[in-house]
Parts: structure tokens; sequence; C-alpha cells
């Protein structure tokens, strides 16, 4: 085990100490990032340094002064237990926007079983895919821990599209924005420029006795849990979009062209974008559809439909599901877009008039507040187990 100090950047304050395991000393997995490469290649995991918190007499000296950032994979948290933490070590989720993607649904539910239990959210693989970003709305961390190539590619077009989009998550949320790879004080100048306001690296080395801390002052960290998007127990997107707003009538035609109009802006905005539609039923889901939401998922980082009698795959880039035939959704249609800087919902309720099919009229809500488009789509995302 060893403590990693999380620093201040401005003047290298010590705010806390991230726990992690090394391998043997002189080996090519010394180091705690050369053994989490090595257990990737194997597929295997690292596991947290848990019961070495309470058991360990150097961590025990200094919990009590010192927070301890204990971080696991959100594939262990169900069945991890705090028993052998010291009470004061803070238990940090470390989530993957990759994982997300490939399944949402279950990931989501995760990280809410998480939270209730008084668990801080953390995503340390920001920089892995260039869809990552998309995933930032949903997930809505704590702690962000940006890739160290941030730092040394500052001026590349997508790393300054990563830096803008964390921006304005921390703006919304005060989430604790964390740069790892600072090894050198022109990196640290690099974290300072990227707004990360702590940091990891070489320049701050790793100890494995923290006992050297003890005299140094604390600084706080920000308060965690950050605000995040509150739940709602309102069980469709129409439902929650039409609290406060009158909702209009029109036809199926004048529908599917503002549902278009929105998918042309999710699709212009790019791979940070999410956008989710339902479709009540597979028939509706054309096979014009079918290619238009194909190349919708080759531009955007998530896309995801849902209709009775749909399969539960995924199709190109496209993640298909099912709905229930009794569930009220399948009385909705919805197309909602989510990212960093921008959210739109369209939701319309069918009146089931029974007219020919383009006439078919709807009640329809827009919001483009992004509280209420979150919720919607995280009303549609809980459904599902996969």
């Amino acid at each position: 085990m060893q403590f990693a100090p999380v620093r201040r950047l401005s003047d290298g304050a010590l705010a806390a100490a991230e726990l992690r395991l090394r391998g043997t000393h002189h080996t090519r997995i010394d180091q705690t990032e050369d053994l989490l490469r090595a257990a990737g290649l194997m597929s295997q995991q690292v596991a947290a340094p848990t019961s070495s918190v309470r058991g360990t007499a150097t961590a025990v000296d200094v919990a009590d002064t010192l927070p301890l950032l204990v971080s696991i994979d959100m594939d262990v948290t169900e069945s991890f237990t705090d028993d052998d933490l010291h009470p004061l070590a803070k238990v940090v989720v470390c989530v993957s926007p990759d994982d997300v993607i490939a399944h949402p649904h279950r990931c989501l539910r995760t990280i809410a079983d998480a939270r209730d239990r008084g668990r801080l959210i953390c995503v340390d693989d920001m920089g892995s895919t260039e869809n990552a970003l998309a995933m930032l709305p949903l997930i809505e961390p704590d702690i962000i821990i940006t890739p160290p190539e941030l730092l040394a590619r500052m001026t590349d077009p997508d790393m300054a599209d990563l830096a803008n989009a964390l921006q304005a998550y921390i703006e919304r949320s005060h989430a604790v924005l964390v740069a790892e790879g600072v090894d050198s004080d022109d990196l640290r100048e690099a974290a300072l420029t990227a707004g990360a306001g702590f940091g990891v690296g070489a320049l701050y080395p790793a100890v494995d006795d923290p006992r050297g801390f003890v005299g140094e002052p604390v600084v706080a960290l920000p308060d965690a849990p950050v605000w995040n998007t509150p739940r709602t127990e309102l069980p469709t997107p129409y439902a929650i979009a039409s609290q406060g707003v009158r909702p209009r009538r029109g036809t199926k035609q004048l529908l599917i062209e503002m549902s278009k109009s929105l998918e042309a802006q999710a699709a212009g905005v790019g791979h940070s974008m999410i956008v989710i539609g339902t479709f009540q039923h597979k028939r509706h889901f054309t096979t014009e559809t079918s290619k238009r939401w194909h190349l919708l998922s080759e531009a955007t980082g998530f896309a995801g439909v849902y209709g009775v009698g749909l399969e539960d795959r995924i199709e190109g880039n496209v993640q298909h599901a099912p709905l229930a035939p009794e569930d009220d959704l399948v009385n909705e249609w919805t197309v909602a877009v989510l990212g960093p800087h921008y959210a739109a919902l369209l939701s319309a309720r069918d009146l089931h008039d029974n007219g020919p099919d383009l006439d078919r009229t709807f009640d329809f809500v827009q919001s483009f507040d992004r509280v209420t488009v979150t919720q919607a789509v995280n009303s549609i995302l809980s459904r599902f187990t996969g």
C-alpha cells in the first residue's frame, strides 16, 4: 500500500491522500500505474486496499487528521462493505464512461445505489474515447480526475473540447477537478490552465509511510457530494416536462419534423451528445427512421431507442431495448438530447384518435431546461437492467 498525496495546485497544500496498491519493489509492476496496466492486460482487477485502512497502524495514525480516499471499481461496489474501513475514510466509486456507454441502464442503477450508501462518485477515464464526455451529464460525478494527456496536449482540439466541457459541468455542480500526471512544475501550470484545483503525480511523490504528512496543515477539499439532478417520482418524460408547462397539440407529421430538428442539432454538436428516443411500438421505428438513427449514432456519443417489440440489442451503435406493453411510456413519443452545453426535450402524449397515421394527434411539450431533460432521460433509462 502507498499513500499518494492530493495537493492544491496553487500552493502545494495537502488536501487528502489516495490509497493505492503497487507491486513488488524493483519489478515491472513496482508503480501503481504499471500494476493497473498489467492487470488490465490480464482482464483482472486490482483490489482496493481496504483492509489496510483500519489494520495498518500508519493509516490509523493519520486518518483522524488527513482524509483518506479509497477507490473501488464500480463492478465490485455492491459486494463491498465498509467493515474494514476507518470511520473517516471516504469510499470513492470509480466509474468509467466507456462502461456506462456499453451498459447504461445497469451502470446508472449502480451509481444511484452507491450514492444511497453515502459513497462519492469519481470519473477517472475521461480521455479514453471521444464519446466519454457524453456520459458526464448522466454520471454527475463528485470528483473528476483528468487524464495525463490533457496536460501534455492542451492545444489539441479534442483536449480543448474536453477542458471546455469539464468547466461547464464544474460550474453547474462544483465538482472537484483533480489533474493526474502533475509530474513537473510546467505540468502543474498546465493543470491550472485547464481549470483543475488539485493534482497528483510525480511532483507530489507517493509514500509508503503517511506519518510524514501529519505535521502539514491540511486544506479542505470542496464539499462532497456535490450538486446533482434532484430525483423525481414522476414516471415518464411527458409527466416530468408538463409540470408548469402548458401542452400544445400537434399531428404526427409536425412532430416528426420537430424531432428531426432535435436530432440534427445533436448530430451537429457531435460525440459529447446523448440522444434518446421512445417510439411507442416497433412499427413506428420504420426503416427510414432506423437509417436516420444509425447515422445519428455515428455522430453522437450515445443513441438509444425504446419501444414495444424492439429487441434488447445493439444495432450499429444504436442501443435498442423493449418497453413492456403495459408501461405507460408506451403512450408517449419522446426525443431527448443532452450534452455539456445543450439540453432539449420533445415529449408527446398520444391521444389515440385512430386517424390516418400522419394525422394522428398528440399533446406535446418542449423543454430546454437541463434538470427537466436530465430527469426525463433518467426516467427512460431507469426502466432497464441490461
